[in-house]
């Protein structure tokens, strides 16, 4: 078995160094106590010349010894090792014994074969510290682990998945979502979360069932048990899913029902003829669809004219001023269509670019839905970029690189994994840190009959 020699960075040389200052107080009481003691048994000895002798010896050495440590007290001071610290936020006492049994699976061993996260000097393998924190519901955390010149050498996608293999021993329901440096780039946080405890919402058969899931803040749409949608500070929403992934039940059964309940209007465009075109007074072919978009435009301007004739900055200080969801659905096909007319496809994207622009202070919110976040099947590049805080990816899209790089600067790499029906990642900007960072989600759940 090997052996690993741990250096124990900082604590031992700050421990040498008061070890010097304290050896060097005790010598330097000790030799003035001394050549006290010996000074008066001289005044009355009658060896007074010997004892005077062995009494200048005696101060001379314990002078010189106090010097050089004195010396070495100042040398080792100046050259240990600065410690880098971490300040943890407060953690309940269960999250508490839970982050230790966490951080006692990160021994030497898995540092140094596993991670390769040490670095070999000739005293043994410099170790880097590690600090495990734990939310009080503990279904996500972070491990910081201490950069020590390593993080430009490693493979972001590679790690997040050896932590994930390292926590899927004991904890197999925690895997890592995603990584980042902290300020100063002196640590490096691996972000977890519970992939086994479900926080999907379960929605009856009927209409009547969605009435428990509205919210008191008619802005807020709760998309599951731990995420919520405000949408007056992120004002548009982006869907992007494949065939079959769940996203027509999220928005067209989902949220646009939810949305009229908590008084919001509403109205469903897709470039493919379904039932909530119909049930939600929708338009359905290129033409109609571009001329919703520029209808909604001057009722945006209409709005903003309202707003300031109040003195008022938005919507949200006008009273009675409600919000309204405008859903784009089977954008792909619409830019398909598109395509055969120049002319039409200017004027969506002029319409559709003034709407995700200003349309949030005026109260008018973009749910822009798709099959692929490209630049063929997606929103023009303005739109897109005002529509990226809010995201919601299931299925094969959540699982490609290429497109979260596209609505989601930053995000590429990923672990890979494979997503059921209604499950992906989101990142909504305004729902708390932990989403900020794509984090996975399942969309609410019909129960039929």
């Amino acid at each position: 078995m090997r052996k690993y020699r741990r250096i124990i960075r900082n604590k031992q040389s700050k421990f040498q160094s008061h070890q010097y200052f304290l050896m060097t107080l005790v010598i330097s009481f000790t030799s003035s106590g001394l050549s006290g003691y010996i000074y008066h048994l001289s005044s009355s000895s009658k060896y007074f010349a010997l004892i005077e002798d062995y009494s200048k010896r005696a101060i001379i050495f314990t002078f010189i010894c106090t010097i050089l440590l004195v010396i070495g007290f100042v040398v080792s001071y100046k050259n240990q090792e600065r410690v880098t610290t971490f300040d943890l936020m407060a953690m309940s006492k269960e999250s508490q014994k839970l982050s230790k049994k966490i951080k006692s699976l990160f021994n030497d061993k898995q540092i140094t074969d596993v991670l390769k996260l040490s670095n070999t000097t000739r005293y043994g393998d410099e170790m880097p510290q590690i600090c495990v924190w734990i939310a009080d519901d503990q279904t996500y955390g972070y491990v910081a682990i201490e950069n020590i010149a390593n993080y430009e050498r490693m493979d972001r996608e590679k790690y997040e998945q050896r932590i994930s293999g390292i926590l899927s021993g004991k904890y197999r329901r925690f895997a890592v979502v995603s990584s980042e440096l902290t300020d100063g780039d002196t640590y490096m946080l691996f972000h977890f979360e519970d992939m086994q405890t479900s926080n999907r919402l379960y929605v009856k058969d009927s209409d009547e069932s969605l009435a428990e899931f509205i919210d008191t803040d008619v802005h807020a749409i709760r998309l599951s048990d731990d995420l919520i949608w405000h949408s007056n500070m992120t004002p548009h929403l982006s869907i992007i899913a494949r065939t079959r992934s769940g996203k027509s039940v999220l928005a067209g059964r989902y949220m646009a029902p939810l949305m009229i309940l908590q008084g919001w209007e509403v109205e469903y465009n897709s470039a493919k003829y379904d039932r909530y075109v119909k049930e939600f007074n929708g338009k359905s072919t290129a033409i109609e669809i571009v001329e919703r978009a520029e209808y909604w435009v001057q009722v945006m301007l209409s709005r903003l004219d309202e707003i300031n004739e109040a003195d008022k900055e938005k919507y949200l200080e006008i009273e009675n001023m409600n919000d309204v969801a405008v859903f784009f659905d089977e954008i792909g096909n619409l830019n398909a269509e598109l395509e055969l007319d120049k002319s039409l496809k200017k004027r969506w994207e002029v319409a559709v670019n003034k709407l995700s622009a200003t349309g949030a202070s005026a109260g008018i919110h973009i749910i822009a839905i798709s099959q692929f976040a490209t630049k063929e099947g997606f929103l023009p590049s303005l739109a897109r970029v005002n529509c990226s805080d809010a995201v919601i990816m299931l299925g094969g899209a959540a699982d490609s690189a290429d497109e979260r790089k596209y609505l989601m600067a930053g995000f590429a790499d990923m672990p890979k994994r494979s997503y059921e029906t209604g499950q992906g990642v989101a990142r909504v900007v305004s729902s708390g840190r932990r989403w900020e960072t794509p984090h996975f989600y399942e969309t609410p759940w019909f129960i039929e009959k």
